[in-house]
């Protein structure tokens, strides 16, 4: 019986991979995406010398820089560091590197679908005119300050993907504000960590190897069968 829950295990992580670098295929161009990655890990127990594939939990982030790229656009934000854009969403702060800002009805600056949180606390809310965003993130209008961007700093915290590009700490909380590198580059936007033929070649690769384990536990599940079967005829 260990080969076949040897092989059910590894069909099993290998399945969570074929999710992963799926959800990393889809959000190949997202702006700021980061890639995930998931972790396996070998677990023993229940007296059996033999370890298993486990895994689960949240997957891992590649925290790595993406490309930047210019756009022109002046409400697009490229940013360079380790920060993330703090937003505000109903459930509380979440981050994101989406840097792709948008100006709500009422003149909310959003980000990632939520109001972009400012360095003092609140929502920033613009007038009419040209927008200025400088290296630091202050927001300006027509030379006028209206506020800064407020940052989250990741480092050493382990964040987790909630959705529409948005992250936040394993367990809740929120990020320290600030973050010492960041910089705004206004009319750039930063692309995804990972890269559209590495994200195909990942899901080609997952589904391999998922129909490699289980063709294995079809054919130790067979054989068993046919151990059984042989043995109660001679039984």
């Amino acid at each position: 019986m260990n080969g076949l829950y040897l092989a059910a295990s590894g069909a099993a992580s290998t399945l969570a991979s074929l999710e992963t670098a799926t959800t990393n295929l889809t959000n190949a161009t997202t702006p700021g995406f980061r890639r995930l990655f998931t972790v396996v890990q070998a677990m023993s127990g229940d007296g059996s010398p033999y370890e298993y594939a486990v895994s689960g939990g949240s997957p891992a982030i590649d925290m790595a820089q993406g490309p930047v790229n210019r756009t022109g656009n002046p409400l697009d934000v490229g940013l360079t560091g380790p920060g993330f854009i703090t937003v505000q969403t109903p459930n509380g702060e979440a981050y994101t590197r989406d840097g792709e800002l948008s100006v709500a009805p009422n003149g909310t600056l959003m980000a990632a679908g939520y109001p972009v949180a400012t360095s003092g606390g609140g929502a920033l809310t613009l007038t009419p005119g040209t927008i200025t965003i400088n290296r630091s993130g202050l927001v300006s209008v027509n030379g006028d300050a209206l506020g800064q961007i407020a940052l989250g700093d990741p480092s050493g915290v382990q964040m987790e993907p909630i959705g529409r590009g948005l992250y936040v700490p394993v367990g809740g909380g929120e990020l320290p504000a600030g973050a010492p590198g960041t910089e705004f580059h206004q009319g750039f936007l930063e692309g995804s960590t990972g890269t559209l033929v590495g994200s195909m070649l990942a899901v080609m690769n997952a589904m391999r190897s998922y129909q490699a384990a289980m063709n294995a536990v079809h054919s130790i599940n067979n054989d068993q069968q046919r151990a059984i079967q042989t043995l109660t005829m001679q039984a």
